[in-house]
Formats: C-alpha cells, structure tokens, sequence
C-alpha cells in the first residue's frame, strides 16, 4: 500500500519545465532511492513531496489525502522528519540544546545517541566541534526523537568519508526496518544496492 502518491505533477522555474507530467507511488515501509542527473530536479522533487515547495499543478497525496500548504501542520508535527545535507544544526549550542527542540527528556535523548553510535557524554558538547559524521548522527538522533512515518533525506552522505556514509546508510535501512518509509535524494553510486528501489528522474518525467 502506497504512503506517497505523487500524480501527474508539473513544475517550473524562470519559465523551464522541470517536471512535466511525473508519476509514481512510494509503499509504506521502503527505502527508495531518488538519482538523475544535475538539474534534473532531485531535489525540488523531494521538497515537493515533503510540501517545503508547491507545485504547479497536479496531486502529492499522503496516507491517500491531499496534503495543503494550508494544512500541513499535522504533516510536519507527526508525519514527516528531513534530514539535509548541511545536518540542519544549531552549530553554538550543545547537542542536548539541538535535541531539546524535538523532546526535552534527557534519558531518551542519550538512547537515541546511543542508537546511531554516539555516546551520551557528547550531550554538552557544542555542535561545532563535532565532525561531519558525528553531526549527521546528532541528526539522525533527533529524527528518532521525532518518530516520524516518513523520512525525507536530501543528500545524507554527500559531506562525508566512505566508511561514515555506510554507517549512515545502515542507519536509515535500520529505521526502515523498523516500519519508517525512507526517500533519498543522492548522487552517490556505491550506496544505491542498500535501497528497495531507485527512481530515475529521466525515466518518469517527460520534460528531461
């Protein structure tokens, strides 16, 4: 059963089609790939799915409902989680401070850090000191804080070195396993065998 129905939907830029007629269904509980080339769209697509961008015209349906920009406030509370290239951070504050803003519970926050391989001691560390991957996992953690159905993540490993981008990638296939619908927007080759399936822009749009 589908989670995301997107619908014969258009978008353009500066008066370039990017979409044209897209097309396609996410099931409930997959991990799905999203590749195509620069400029294709791989983003926006992602944004249009988690309604940070409208589209043109067409239908994105969520649990089989249309979602509004004017209603998407329930979408965002319970539904979605994004995890984003740049880790979405508040790099002055601690950890502890970052996760406080999804759930102001101590003891659940270092299970969650423990979950994606950090110790709870990082809780006072300022983000900024932390590397690359220790960030994306901040990140990661706050997402299982969150609980969402459904994870929108747009460039995840880009930023980081091979053996913290298969971590990463283990992670989400962890939370997929664990009843989480996972979309991936990514560029990367060596990590598209983890998904259920990919999606290529340039085989469903009509535009590219």
């Amino acid at each position: 059963m589908s989670i995301i129905s997107v619908d014969n939907i258009f978008k353009s830029f500066n008066g370039r089609q990017v979409f044209s007629g897209l097309s396609f269904e996410i099931n409930r509980q997959e991990m799905v790939a999203i590749v195509g080339k620069s400029g294709t769209g791989k983003t926006t697509l992602l944004n249009c799915m988690g309604l940070l961008e409208k589209v043109d015209s067409g239908n994105i349906k969520i649990n089989n409902q249309i979602i509004t920009f004017r209603n998407r406030r329930h979408f965002f509370r319970d539904i979605a989680g994004f995890l984003f290239q740049n880790f979405a951070l508040l790099e002055n504050e601690t950890v502890h401070q970052n996760l406080n803003l999804i759930l102001r519970d101590t003891d659940k926050q270092a299970r969650a850090l423990e979950k994606v391989g950090l110790d709870k001691n990082i809780l006072v560390q300022p983000v900024y000191q932390l590397s690359g991957g220790e960030q994306q996992r901040v990140a990661l953690a706050r997402l299982l804080l969150k609980n969402p159905q459904i994870i929108f993540a747009d460039e995840p490993t880009a930023s980081l070195d091979r053996e913290n981008a298969k971590e990463i990638i283990a992670l989400l296939k962890d939370l997929c396993h664990q009843g989480k619908t996972i979309i991936v927007v990514t560029h990367d080759q060596t990590i598209l065998s983890e998904f259920d399936r990919v999606i290529e822009i340039a085989k469903l749009n009509n535009s590219v």
